[in-house]
């Protein structure tokens, strides 16, 4: 995915910089009047707020947005990335294929977004592309891009945080809010081999025969 800018927005990136079937971001509450017109002129039809109630903040933008609750209850503050990923992998796969599903179902582009843009983003990103026909190796060359614009937006919440812990979870912390590493999502994308695959895990947990015809089509319309 080829990094966007768009006015109010941070770690922006999109499939294409033209007609993009698919948008990732953190979360667009600052999002300008400018930049909403900048999505409707990429295509956007829906955007997929990942984020649980109690995050969600006033925005006016005029685009539909649909909510799926990733977490299904307040985003773990402290833990390891990687036991994180694997957690909701194993336990949230009806919410993830959900949130697929709306992408796949979307007229246009979707642009999906949590709060760093990272995490539960990152997963149902992968999750789509992977069954749009994208390969593993993109899937991590897109998620490791996020750190550089995550940092300078989120640092100052992740060391508030940290400070108020024993040293020995300091760093886990931070890394959970801030980090991006190769090694995290190659342990997502393990975990999802280990269920099946991206395609077989989504079917089980929901996504239609046709919504995945959809996302290869929209894949394909973009080559």
């Amino acid at each position: 995915m080829r990094t966007i800018g768009i006015d109010g927005l941070f770690n922006a990136r999109a499939t294409s910089e033209s007609a993009p079937w698919l948008i990732r971001t953190g979360a667009p509450e600052a999002l300008s009047a400018e930049g909403a017109s900048t999505l409707r002129a990429l295509g956007v039809s829906v955007i997929i707020d990942l984020r649980e109630p109690s995050e969600i903040g006033a925005s006016e933008h005029g685009i539909q947005v649909r909510s799926v609750g990733i977490y299904g209850a307040p985003p773990p503050q402290t833990g390891r990335l990687e036991d994180v990923y694997e957690t909701l992998l194993r336990e949230r796969g009806g919410a993830l294929a959900t949130a697929v599903g709306i992408i796949a179902d979307a007229e246009g582009a979707a642009l999906v977004h949590c709060t760093a843009g990272k995490d539960r983003t990152g997963l149902v990103v992968a999750l789509a592309r992977l069954a749009a026909g994208d390969s593993a190796e993109q899937v991590v060359a897109d998620y490791v891009l996020s750190e550089p614009d995550v940092r300078p937006v989120r640092e100052l919440h992740a060391l508030a945080l940290a400070r108020e812990l024993p040293a020995t979870e300091r760093d886990e912390t931070l890394r959970l809010h801030l980090a991006s590493p190769r090694e995290a999502i190659e342990h997502a994308l393990a975990v999802i081999d280990e269920l099946g695959g991206a395609v077989a895990y989504l079917t089980r947990n929901g996504l239609s025969e046709a919504q995945r015809d959809k996302l290869r089509r929209k894949r394909e319309a973009a080559a």
